[in-house]
């Protein structure tokens, strides 16, 4: 019980302190390979991150080199890829996803991808600031 009452406490303080605030988190998986040879160079990722992600987002959004697998849908053999994964915190609702999908969208098309991955999650977000 005392510890029922301990989380409804910190969960009542940050409803009044206004501190926590639940917003939605996204993760963009996108593969650096382009289907039929070729491959998403730094100069084309640059260029890409800063005409369709920045703008989109300039409150910013955080990015990192990762190596993924995944299944290609037509050959069906699982790839290894070089892969960016991008990460994009805002409010939760219609236009944030509306701007997460034009991202999407317009990776897909302009480096001809069969599929990019996205991962939602709801987490409690909390800015601290030094004072």
């Amino acid at each position: 019980m005392k510890t029922i009452n301990r989380a409804f406490g910190l969960l009542l303080a940050c409803v009044i302190l206004g501190s926590c605030t639940v917003m939605q988190r996204t993760d963009l998986f996108l593969g650096r390979d382009i289907p039929g040879g070729g491959h998403v160079s730094d100069k084309d990722w640059k260029n890409f991150a800063d005409s369709v992600i920045t703008p989109r987002f300039p409150d910013g959004y955080t990015e990192w080199a990762a190596q993924g697998k995944w299944m290609d849908t037509q050959t069906h053999q699982t790839i290894a890829e070089d892969t960016k994964v991008v990460t994009f915190i805002g409010k939760r609702g219609k236009a944030h996803r509306a701007v997460v999908d034009t991202v999407v969208r317009a990776y897909m098309q302009r480096f001809q991808q069969q599929a990019v991955l996205q991962l939602c999650s709801k987490p409690g977000v909390q800015f601290l600031y030094n004072k």
